[in-house]
């Protein structure tokens, strides 16, 4: 009864949403709808920058880190909840707009007719499951499924950095291959070219995907930190924004939790420890012989449900270790072996490197460019 109420609440808002006219003060040309803060690597300035008033952002509340830079800089953003595209009409824009830009998925976009619609997926490479490929979207209410197969079928232009994640796109999104377009993924603009520090001032970043189950989040955490204590080098600890501080166990004196961006410590870290976050192919892109360990007690949770990609459990990325002991080992080796802070690992490490290089192979530093000549061939 519960889930089919929520499923008819979601289809009255989608039919208000539709009866509302397209308003002469809600428009634009293109139109960026932002659910990842920082994700567009300088492309929503370059946009302002040459589409000026037909130009506009729809910012989530998870993206909201961003819009004070944006509003310093006159682009026309706005941060709402969905309420707000039903009261405000903010869903005029999306109706009225040639070209719509999003970084995940959008169930409004299932009341839009014609336009482009990019994809700029917020991920690198995909570890875990998504769309028709997580198990659970299959078992999701009837309505819930038909909305995921029509906003799905609204992408046009789905940006990738690999062939191999363009065929992920297609089997979780089930759309035409001619969707899928090889210009790279956006982001990498910013890692691409980035200094690579000769010796690595971070010896070991830990990395952990994010747990909606807090004591699964937490136990994951102890399990790790109760292995870093026994090490004799720092660990530094980048967590999801997302994980509350009340969850996060006692530091061991050599464990210290930062709040910088993954993105400036990659080209200065000598191993990554993580589990099934895309984080792993951002940080080949920074190092020359990227050393990853994968921390993954609950494997068999995440096999089931979202699922894992093929590959992945047989170590292909590199090796997988299931508690603590064996993190520690698998540490213990990498700084053996690794002379002046690079990383050379024995046994299949090289082969690890160059499935790692496959996941990049289209971002070259150039993919804004790419992108923006795109929007302009559609507004033509």
């Amino acid at each position: 009864m519960k889930e089919t109420l929520k499923e008819w609440i979601k289809a009255f808002y989608l039919g208000l949403l539709r009866l509302l006219p397209q308003s002469p003060k809600r428009q634009a040309k293109v139109v960026y709808y932002a659910t990842f803060a920082n994700n567009d690597a300088g492309t929503i300035r370059a946009l302002h920058k040459r589409y000026g008033r037909d130009f506009v952002v729809l910012a989530t509340a998870k993206a909201k880190a961003q819009v004070p830079a944006l509003v310093a800089a006159s682009v026309n953003v706005s941060v709402l909840g969905r309420t707000k595209l039903l009261t405000q009409n903010w869903i005029s824009y999306l109706k009225s707009a040639r070209v719509i830009i999003v970084d995940d998925y959008l169930p409004e976009l299932a009341l839009v007719r014609h336009p482009r619609v990019i994809m700029l997926w917020h991920a690198n490479g995909a570890i875990k499951r998504f769309g028709w490929g997580d198990p659970a979207t299959g078992q999701r209410p009837r309505g819930d499924r038909r909305r995921f197969a029509k906003v799905y079928g609204k992408y046009t232009d789905i940006l990738t950095g690999s062939d191999q994640m363009g065929r992920i796109f297609v089997e979780s999104f089930k759309v035409a291959p001619g969707v899928i377009r090889p210009l790279g993924f956006l982001r990498s603009d910013l890692l691409v070219g980035q200094p690579q520090a000769t010796t690595p001032v971070v010896p070991v970043l830990y990395a952990p995907t994010y747990r909606s189950d807090a004591q699964a989040m937490q136990a994951v955490l102890r399990q790790a930190f109760a292995a870093f204590a026994t090490l004799d080098v720092p660990v530094v600890v980048k967590l999801h924004p997302a994980v509350a501080a009340d969850l996060v166990p006692a530091l061991p004196a050599n464990v210290t939790v930062t709040q910088a961006a993954l993105e400036s410590l990659y080209g200065r870290t000598q191993t990554l420890v993580t589990d099934y976050s895309s984080a792993v192919f951002d940080y080949a892109l920074c190092r020359k012989q990227p050393h990853v360990v994968f921390f993954t007690p609950d494997l068999a949770d995440y096999a089931a449900v979202p699922g894992l990609q093929p590959g992945f459990t047989a170590g292909r990325l590199g090796p997988l270790v299931q508690d603590g002991t064996g993190l520690v080992k698998a540490l213990r080796q990498a700084a053996a072996q690794a002379p002046g802070g690079q990383a050379q690992v024995a046994g299949d490490q090289a082969t690890a490197v160059a499935v790692l290089t496959g996941w990049n192979q289209y971002n070259d530093g150039h993919v804004q460019a790419r992108l923006l000549a795109l929007v302009a061939d559609a507004l033509r």
